[in-house]
């Protein structure tokens, strides 16, 4: 990517990735808002993206303590073992 103002779609696709996590410097950021402009695959690549994102950061996670992962360690072993 280095060098070019244009991008392909993969790459395209790998910065809108990263720019999910906030890891992309100016001028990475201006390639793909150049590339999304005139890209409707990815600009809807991007757009399902964050959607994504958004939807997986709202799950409330489950927390299990070290006695509770020890019990279903010991059970899938036990079923495993059969």
């Amino acid at each position: 990517m280095a060098g070019r103002i244009f991008i392909k779609c993969d790459d395209a696709q790998v910065l809108s990735t990263r720019d999910q996590y906030r890891d992309l410097n100016p001028k990475e950021k201006f390639r793909l808002k150049l590339h999304k402009t005139h890209c409707p695959g990815c600009r809807s690549f991007h757009t399902n993206n964050a959607t994504f994102s958004r939807n997986l950061n709202k799950l409330k996670w489950v927390r299990l303590t070290d006695k509770e992962k020890l019990r279903i360690k010991k059970l899938l072993e036990k079923h495993m073992s059969r």
